[in-house]
């Protein structure tokens, strides 16, 4: 059995932009991600070439500088990227859901047949007569 795809059906343009807008801060997050590292490795051969040992050196700035490093860009800009597209994919699939509503052409049409002859008050209740 095959699924057919309507031919109508396109993403709405709203979920366009938050794919791309997740996919731009995905990009972002990797570029962060990239430059901690290679500012990890710079600031290890500065102390290096300093003098010290690389061993004492790698076990001081990995857990302040390196991990932190690391995490922080996959974290804040991983999870920005994530969140933003499952909205594109919820926002998607509403806007499936209600373009599938039946369009009730004279649903803005006010009707007008009937007119009321008489409103009558009785106590608290409201009695509308119409012809």
């Amino acid at each position: 059995m095959k699924l057919k795809k309507e031919k109508n059906s396109k993403r709405p343009i709203s979920s366009i932009v938050l794919y791309c807008v997740a996919t731009l801060i995905a990009l972002i997050a990797i570029a962060f991600l990239v430059n901690n590292v290679l500012l990890f490795k710079n600031v290890l051969d500065q102390y290096v070439a300093q003098g010290y040992p690389s061993d004492e050196v790698i076990k001081q700035l990995v857990p302040s500088q390196l991990l932190p490093g690391i995490f922080e860009p996959i974290a804040v800009y991983g999870g920005i990227s994530f969140i933003l597209f499952g909205i594109g994919i919820i926002n998607q699939k509403i806007s499936e859901c209600l373009g599938k509503l039946p369009k009730d052409e004279n649903a803005s049409e006010i009707d007008t047949t009937e007119q009321v002859v008489a409103v009558e008050e009785t106590g608290n209740k409201l009695t509308i007569e119409t012809e």
